[in-house]
């Protein structure tokens, strides 16, 4: 068999040939679900072969396999530019995402996003494969306390829980990707189940034939088509005999032949550190020989952005377990003059398998910043030298891409590149400062067994680099809270969740939340935080003070950490004094001391007002009337409530105080009264502490006077104030001005003009949105 021939069967496919299990999965845990997958044709390999179940899979990766499992082909449309961050250069996966968005099986995540290159956890898996099975969901009186709750019970009985530890925040390998879709008992397509399984000589078909076989394993073997298929020893593409396999693909000892080596360039994400960071991954490449093993001898790189000169100590390692760690170093590297080359490497590339190379290097702390891309020095003719294991021929001429062969005969090594982000350098770390918002958040009524208003506000501003903030902990609740939720400004859902177990240390009234936002470089963010208190039922207590709090503290739980997104590294917590140094500051806007940042103090109840409203059906500037009258008419709602430990809590009114404006309107005395609309014949008396001008009329003991002031949970009462209008001018050259008002609302600070209890705590404030109700405005001219 020609060399020629070899080399395209070499350079055309570099996935495990035949049909049989991946090479790097027999053994592991995971291998049955893995092969389920295999001989459906769902999954498939990475070069050489190999499967590596234990890298991680990302989004965009566990969709694809997915749909491939559920429908045994992968939709797509034409407008793929469906989430916002579907910008720039087309990418392989925005179709079929955006083919799953408009089938509801994918939404993105609020801001608008897909994020295809993030690892996916057990939770956003397990509710794609639900979703996209049509598996039976709960259905819930009341929402659940998180989101993937449903598709957790979806999947109960499969194992699959108990497997992951329930941890909805698992990252998925691919060899868990297997065992979930496997282990979910749904029905699994085959891939192509309505394509023949044609035969197919040439070399050139070679792929799509062995792509076939893969996820057929009962095609009729083809003795000369490049595949090894069951009952064949060996099958070299031709049906020549003397090149080591027959022209029947039997194996027979013939001379040995020249190795070939093919090399697989492999992407790196951007990577952004600072100065002084250690064993950076520059580059990675996958080797595999052909015909014999081949050993590795010479490498030549170069700088495709930036300068080479940015980093030192280059060292190669091998991939010796095929795990995808590079764990043996193999060859120290010399960088000048813009090359960094490695010498009298003598590291052995196996026919059998690919074997993984990276390139590491040092990154000096030079308090400058830089950039390198580091790729193979493609000009230079000979940046890849190897020699045959067995005769010890040198391996020359390189094919570099689709670039033709430089040589008149063979190549016998052929690299395939990828252009990679670079690496780039920042000065220093980050510093992150934590302040109370601007935006300020007032004192509030924490109704039990509900959410609340916001209790608190933070303002996030970042220094220097991007940060992100990866826990909070927050004091100063009591035992009635349930949990704090995370909101960014104007949403609808949190986008964390505190609790008091994911604290350290279990105190009562701290929660702490693992949070993954961002803060970007010379920008503020706000958070803002609420309450959800239990219900009495569940052992809620009205009357329990709550003032949240973010500690100065720098040890234990504290306020936040947070790490730098460039630097990749963790920032310290304040050290005290004025400079800056990497470090997380609660409670001022500069370098200095951390303090406290504290909440307005607000209050637990068991029933709660929602609103006060004028109810006087009389427009503004109506006639002032005469006699007894109607000088105030205000609606009073409660907010509904399931408090029923001792019956369903009712809002009871105990005190009113109006304030009163008679501009040139003269009352009788003693004729002020309150009483309520449904049942005007019963009132009581209420004390005015003037008769004209600005003044106050207090109406106490409503209840106990016979007046019904008492709320149940979502309903309303109307209370109206009366008295006798002696004159209603009593200047005839001046105009008169009559209007009654409820001042001082929404003030814990001091007593308002509404008293009343939840039966059973007294409250002298209520916490509605006006901080002042007037009824309706009387004139004469």
């Amino acid at each position: 068999m020609g060399i020629t021939a070899a080399l395209a069967t070499l350079l055309i496919a570099s996935s495990s040939l035949g049909g049989g299990p991946f090479p790097d999965v027999i053994g592991h845990a995971q291998a049955p679900q893995i092969e389920e997958l295999r001989q459906r044709g769902i999954v498939e390999g990475y070069g050489a072969g190999l499967y590596r179940p234990d890298v991680l899979v990302n989004r965009a990766e566990f969709l694809k396999t997915l749909e491939l499992a559920v429908n045994g082909t992968i939709a797509s449309q034409e407008e793929i530019r469906c989430f916002t961050d579907f910008t720039g250069d087309t990418q392989w996966f925005w179709p079929f995402a955006c083919a799953a968005k408009a089938q509801h099986l994918v939404d993105g995540y609020p801001d608008g996003t897909f994020r295809g290159a993030r690892t996916i956890n057990l939770a956003e898996a397990l509710k794609m494969a639900v979703t996209a099975w049509g598996m039976r969901l709960p259905v819930y009186i009341r929402a659940p306390d998180h989101w993937y709750e449903p598709y957790f019970v979806a999947a109960a009985g499969t194992g699959i829980g108990e497997y992951f530890l329930n941890d909805p925040g698992h990252l998925l390998t691919r060899g868990d990707m297997a065992f979930l879709l496997v282990s979910l008992n749904q029905p699994l397509a085959v891939v192509g189940s309505d394509q023949s399984s044609s035969s197919v000589s040439s070399v050139s078909s070679a792929s799509s034939v062995s792509s076939v076989s893969r996820r057929y394993p009962y095609v009729v073997p083809v003795c000369g088509n490049g595949m090894l298929e069951s009952g064949e020893q060996c099958d070299d593409g031709n049906t020549q005999d003397s090149d080591g396999c027959s022209s029947i693909c039997i194996i027979v000892p013939e001379p040995v032949q020249h190795s070939v080596l093919r090399i697989d360039q492999k992407s790196q994400g951007e990577l952004n550190l600072t100065g002084g960071a250690k064993n950076v991954s520059l580059l990675s490449f996958d080797a595999v020989a052909k015909w014999q093993d081949a050993n590795l001898t010479g490498l030549k790189f170069r700088a495709d952005a930036g300068s080479t000169a940015a980093a030192v100590n280059y060292r190669l390692y091998r991939d010796d377990m095929g795990d995808g760690k590079d764990e043996v170093q193999v060859a120290i590297g010399t960088e000048r003059s813009g090359v960094v080359q490695f010498t009298s490497i003598n590291t052995l590339v196996s026919t059998d398998h690919a074997t993984r190379f990276e390139v590491r290097a040092d990154f000096p702390s030079s308090g400058l910043p830089s950039t390198l891309t580091l790729g193979f020095d493609t000009d230079n003719p000979q940046y890849v030298e190897a020699v045959g294991d067995i005769d010890g021929r040198q391996l020359v001429g390189i094919r570099t891409d689709a670039r033709p062969c430089p040589l008149y005969d063979n190549c016998w090594i052929a690299v395939y590149t990828q252009m990679t982000p670079p690496v780039t350098v920042v000065s220093d770390r980050g510093n992150l400062y934590v302040t109370s918002s601007n935006q300020s958040v007032r004192s509030h009524q924490i109704l039990l067994g509900a959410a609340s208003d916001d209790l608190l506000r933070l303002t996030f501003r970042a220094t220097d680099e991007d940060i992100s903030v990866r826990r909070l902990t927050i004091n100063g609740a009591t035992d009635d809270i349930s949990y704090l939720e995370l909101f960014d400004p104007g949403a609808a859902t949190p986008f964390a969740t505190a609790t008091s177990v994911q604290c350290r240390t279990v105190v009562t009234g701290r929660f702490c939340a693992s949070t993954a936002f961002t803060v970007r470089k010379d920008s503020t963010k706000d958070v803002i935080v609420r309450a959800v208190a239990k219900a009495d039922t569940e052992g809620g207590k009205s009357g329990d003070q709550i003032t949240l709090t973010l500690s100065p503290a720098t040890t234990g739980d504290v306020a936040v950490e947070a790490r730098g997104v460039s630097s990749e590294q963790d920032l310290d917590q304040n050290d005290g004094n004025a400079t800056e140094n990497g470090e997380v500051f609660i409670g001022r806007g500069n370098a200095g001391p951390n303090g406290a940042i504290t909440a307005p103090a607000s209050d637990t109840v068991a029933a709660k007002l929602s609103g006060i409203e004028n109810a006087d059906s009389n427009p503004d500037n109506s006639a002032v009337p005469a006699g007894r009258s109607s000088i105030g008419i205000f609606r009073f709602r409660a907010a509904p409530h399931g408090n029923s430990r001792n019956g369903l809590n009712a809002v009871n009114i105990t005190k009113l105080t109006f304030s009163v404006t008679a501009t040139n309107v003269l009352f009788t005395t003693g004729t002020f009264t309150l009483g309520n609309t449904l049942n005007p014949g019963t009132t009581v008396p209420c004390t005015a502490s003037a008769l004209t001008g600005s003044f106050s009329v207090v109406c106490a003991d409503i209840q106990s006077g016979g007046v019904t002031a008492s709320i149940d949970q979502g309903g309303y009462v109307t209370l109206e104030l009366k008295a006798v209008i002696e004159s209603p001018k009593v200047t005839a050259l001046g105009s008169s001005t009559l209007q009654t008002s409820l001042n001082g609302l929404g003030d814990r600070s001091s007593v308002g003009s509404v008293e009343w209890n939840d039966g059973d705590q007294a409250f002298t404030w209520v916490d509605v949105p006006d901080s002042s109700v007037r009824s309706t405005v009387y004139r004469i001219p």
